[in-house]
């Protein structure tokens, strides 16, 4: 079971990564909708302003500074857009590489050890934890000499005493 821990940590590691993975494709998305917001809100002012007469000298002004933010606008969307390609496909093919990686270790772990990790994941964010110094690196609290004796055996799936995280 020692080992059936490991996989569990292991799986649960590479959920966490394609889920950062998606995070961040995530936000190029929301960066690419701001400036598209941007672009419309620029493009709005210019039409609003419309075309001044040419005595209007304050409306001269305000017309070029508009198309000087749009032109702003563009020219951040075109750098973007650059960095964006190369990051996004980048990113699509790393989370395409955990996504196999997590269901491949999902397929090897029990149906039992799934339960147990679902069931911890309801109340606490990282329910897989290593030990270290003979304490728990979920809450950091030392383990019993019981917990520490089942530990050592692995013959089953063990669990904090103190914050019910899976012990690996």
């Amino acid at each position: 079971m020692m080992i059936e821990a490991r996989r569990l940590l292991e799986w649960h590691q590479a959920k966490e990564k394609r889920q950062a993975v998606q995070k961040e494709l995530d936000k190029l998305r929301a960066r690419e909708e701001e400036l598209a917001a941007r672009r419309q809100e620029a493009e709005a002012k210019i039409r609003r302003i419309g075309e001044p007469s040419p005595d209007d000298i304050d409306g001269q002004i305000e017309l070029k500074l508009a198309q000087q933010e749009l032109w702003l606008v563009n020219k951040d969307t075109e750098r973007f857009m650059e960095e964006k390609f190369e990051k996004e496909f980048a990113l699509m093919e790393t989370r395409r590489e955990w996504e196999e990686k997590t269901a491949e270790r999902e397929a090897s772990l029990s149906p039992e050890a799934l339960a147990l990790y679902h069931r911890i994941r309801e109340n606490i964010s990282n329910p897989v934890v290593e030990v270290r110094r003979r304490s728990c690196m979920g809450c950091f609290l030392p383990l019993s000499v019981a917990k520490m004796e089942e530990w050592h055996k692995g013959k089953s799936l063990v669990t904090c005493d103190e914050c019910g995280r899976i012990l690996v």
